[in-house]
């Protein structure tokens, strides 16, 4: 989905709309001279699409206005953003109005009423984009958290302000900040599309796998660790039952099987009177019982849940496939032009017919219908894999809870009955025999845990098999290969420009988030290259290279690029002429200039109408393709902000 700014507008304190219209799918040029706002843009943008502070620089326009506001194109919808200016001083307004539908009018000021939270703002900005579920793990043994990405890592792609764009040390938007460098390395991944889109429900497939294999091999290790022990724990138990009477003092038993042998006849002997009975134990029996009953009809209600769950998304992908195909049949539609024709009689033989043929307006509003239903499930699409992998896991931990509840239950109802065979005199004898029972059923789980064993391969091997699936090896091997063909698209740029290096293969390098060049005396980092001109070249290639990728793959990053000043390097502010002519330039600087802003026309020529960039810059070309880009001129007074909202 294309998804990118139709208009700013901004409001005044009295209620008054300054509108800056955008072109959809072309180069917009902002030209103008210093201190006209054209800076600020890039703020209002970021702030609109869910920046938790607002960076618009202190004075004019925090002083004279009152809401910012950004009406975004996506696909054939559109979504009106508004903010409030936190005003001089503040730093960020919980104020956030947005609206919905196709063809948006600014609303009046007395509407911007909020009706949105910055949470809900980003998730509505993440499903227009196209950001389905996802999340990166970082490797073993690093201690950061895991990362969902979001509309605002895709945001670092499309801004580059004027103190980034000549940089030599930052390549992408707010990556100074080491966070959000890292941040970038590990949503890039994702959203150059070399991340398995089912991903994160295999993840959450393999981390159920884990928790059960540990709880088998910890099943397994605890009944292995016990036999180290279990001679002395045998003997332990003899001399205890021959000094309370159960066992004949002249018996003597040196290995595990004869020590296990004069114990067994105790475990099945009656020697408690069957009077008496132990009332809390059969309270706790009932509680067993009373839970098992509600974990049983909880653990159906999940499986039935999860069933209705994987039928709706079996059902949700035909109804968008058969959707798709009637929408593709009513666009035949297009293929009649005439809409008064006769639709009483039939076109061949003109006779008349029972039932007249529908109208091309019928049909087309069958079309639109078809297509506002296809759309509402495309945007508005539940996060079905996220519901299956937190249903699965419930499933697994209500399986987890019924095995205990049972074992529980057995271990009670063996005490139940050791303690209704007890006689009051022989309470220490029974004891004793609680003893030795309980240690002879262990001793039994542990001669015979082969079944154990079994359970415990069979859980290595599946999670052996979800590891593989959800492997690192096919992620990075795809994404190498993306880079690649990247790298090949900003070669090519770069012999439009007259860059340092341009005759070399170029790469992004996305550990180090910096463009390299590959040289026969070895790779130059940008770091290490020379002069402004060489730092903007290689950023704006980068960009376009990128965005060319992103529309090419159908990535969910916004459709739109904004530069802010990319001529600096040879038009600086001081030498502003008071039209923005270049014509007083060197030669040399005023070609790199053309070429430079060319490059970025034909770029966006070339994948029109999937990008859009807006050029914000001091030069004012005198070229024709020039001056049917530029939307404003901010010169002799005109700027973002109306003279007269100030001069009140």
């Amino acid at each position: 989905m294309t998804f990118q700014i139709a208009n700013i507008i901004l409001y005044s304190h009295d209620g008054r709309i300054r509108e800056l219209p955008f072109r959809i799918g072309e180069l917009n040029v902002i030209t103008g001279a210093s201190k006209t706002g054209k800076s600020a843009l890039i703020d209002i943008v970021d702030y609109c699409t869910g920046r938790g502070d607002c960076y618009v620089a202190e004075g004019v326009i925090r002083r004279h206005v009152s809401w910012f506001a950004v009406l975004f194109h996506a696909g054939d919808s559109q979504i009106f953003v508004a903010r409030r200016n936190p005003g001089p001083g503040n730093k960020t307004s919980p104020d956030i109005y947005v609206q919905r539908g196709t063809a948006i009018k600014p609303p009046a000021i007395s509407a911007l009423v909020k009706n949105f939270t910055l949470d809900a703002l980003g998730e509505m900005l993440d499903a227009a984009v196209g950001i389905n579920e996802n999340e990166h793990r970082p490797p073993a043994g690093q201690t950061r958290d895991p990362l969902t990405a979001t509309i605002r890592h895709a945001l670092t792609f499309s801004f580059q302000d004027q103190d980034e764009i000549d940089s030599k040390k930052i390549l992408f938007h707010r990556t100074g900040d080491n966070f959000i460098a890292q941040a970038v390395k590990d949503s890039l991944p994702y959203f150059l599309g070399a991340i398995d889109e089912d991903r994160l429900l295999k993840l959450s497939l393999l981390d159920a796998a884990k928790r059960e294999l540990r709880r088998l091999e910890r099943q397994l290790r605890e009944i292995s660790n016990a036999g180290s022990d279990e001679l002395l724990e045998a003997r332990a138990l003899l001399e205890e039952a021959k000094s309370v009477g159960l066992v004949d003092e002249r018996v003597a038993a040196s290995t595990p099987e004869a020590v296990i042998g004069a114990l067994t006849p105790l475990a099945s002997a009656d020697f408690v009177g069957s009077n008496f009975v132990v009332g809390s134990a059969d309270d706790a029996l009932a509680r067993l019982r009373t839970e098992r009953a509600v974990l049983r009809k909880e653990l159906e209600e999940v499986k039935s849940e999860l069933r209705a769950t994987r039928l709706f998304r079996t059902e949700n992908g035909s109804y968008r496939r058969e959707a798709g195909e009637q929408r593709a049949r009513l666009s035949a539609i297009g293929l009649f032009r005439d809409a008064e024709a006769d639709h009483a009689h039939c076109p061949l033989c003109e006779s008349t017919l029972e039932t007249p043929l529908p109208a091309v307006e019928e049909i087309a509003g069958a079309l639109a219908g078809m297509h506002q239903e296809l759309q509402a499930v495309e945007t508005e699409s539940p996060k079905i894999q996220a519901k299956l992998a937190l249903l699965q896991e419930r499933e697994t931990g209500l399986e987890g809870r019924l095995r205990e509840n049972g074992q529980r239950m057995a271990a009670r109802i063996r005490e139940n009955e050791l303690l209704a065979k007890q006689r009051d005199d022989f309470v220490v004898q029974a004891r004793t025999v609680g003893k030795i029972t309980q240690y002879l059923s262990t001793s039994v789980r542990s001669a015979d845990n082969s079944a154990l064993v079994r359970q415990v391969e069979e859980a290595r091997a599946r999670v052996a098999m979800l590891a593989a699936e959800v492997g690192d090896d096919n992620a990075q091997e795809r994404l190498e290969t993306y880079l690649n063909i990247i790298g090949r698209m900003m070669t090519d740029y770069s012999d439009a420009l007259d860059l340092e290096h341009r005759g070399s293969q170029l790469r992004l390098d996305i550990r180090k988030l910096t463009v390299i060049a590959d040289t026969i005396d070895g790779p130059v980092p940008l770091q290490r290259m020379g002069s402004g001109e060489n730092w903007v070249g290689y950023h704006v290639l980068t960009h376009l290279a990128l965005h060319k990728w992103f529309r090419q793959k159908s990535r969910p990053v916004p459709g739109f690029l904004i530069l802010d000043q990319p001529s600096q390097a040879h038009y600086p502010p001081e030498k502003d002429a008071d039209d923005g002519s270049i014509a007083a330039l060197a030669d040399e600087d005023k070609t790199a200039v053309q070429k430079l802003f060319s490059l970025i026309a034909e770029v966006v020529r070339e994948i029109a109408p999937s990008l859009q960039v807006i050029l914000l810059d001091h030069a004012d070309l005198n070229e024709d393709w020039f001056d049917a880009a530029v939307i404003e001129r901010w010169r002799h007074g005109r700027k973002l902000v109306p003279l007269d909202w100030i001069n009140i």
